[in-house]
């Protein structure tokens, strides 16, 4: 228990040192700073599509990681997403030389559409015990981004002055809708039953701010 002090002044010296005890027990009772850690594994994938000529585009994917170097890619043809070119590359890899006898399963995409359904058959075609594992899952990259295709040439397809005004999340909503169907109940936001969300709640929409890659590409690299 702590003694009454008898002086006025003491008493004041004792109540704030008292405090400063107080405070710097609570703050490491209550100090959740975390100590800086270095990652034990660390891997990054990319993908970019590029155009090649007309309606033809080139999206390539690739992982990287402490063993891994894997690229995959396809030729798309906009709008239909029909493959007509597909190739892959372990560069390196648990046993580089044996993983990439598996590129020719690449061949067998052409032909198929990215389409609801393709990324499952996809998988079957370049992975397994045939295939791949790492391929297979930079195709479902490859899928995703081929969807892609649709926003870019649709918002390109836009006049830069209108696209230069102040976004409109309820107007850009319905814009998709009405020319990218197949986006409607996709998601949470594309969802029918939330567009009154998209009015309440959204905002406008913020562009980041990206350095495109840079390849060379001979106008037909099948």
């Amino acid at each position: 228990m702590l003694s009454l002090p008898t002086d006025e002044g003491e008493g004041t010296r004792q109540v704030i040192y008292t405090a400063m005890q107080l405070a710097k027990h609570t703050h490491r009772r209550y100090d959740f700073t975390m100590p800086r850690v270095a990652a034990i594994y660390h891997r990054t994938k990319e993908v970019n599509i590029y155009p090649i000529a007309g309606d033809r585009f080139l999206i390539e994917a690739f992982l990287q990681d402490e063993i891994h170097d894997v690229h995959a890619e396809v030729e798309v043809l906009h709008p239909s997403l029909e493959i007509v070119a597909a190739r892959s590359e372990v560069r390196n890899g648990p046993f580089t030389r044996v993983c990439n006898l598996t590129h020719p399963n690449m061949s067998r995409l052409i032909g198929m559409r990215v389409e609801r359904g393709f990324t499952g058959e996809a998988r079957k075609i370049v992975g397994g015990s045939s295939g791949c594992h790492r391929v297979s899952e930079l195709l479902v990259e490859i899928a995703q981004a081929a969807y892609q295709l649709h926003f870019v040439r649709l918002f390109h397809s836009v006049p830069q002055e209108q696209r230069a005004r102040e976004d409109d999340p309820p107007k850009r909503h319905a814009f998709v809708l009405d020319n990218i169907p197949g986006m409607r109940d996709t998601c949470f936001s594309y969802s029918e039953r939330n567009r009154g969300l998209i009015a309440e709640k959204a905002e406008p929409l913020r562009l980041r701010s990206q350095e495109m890659p840079v390849r060379e590409i001979d106008g037909g690299e099948a």
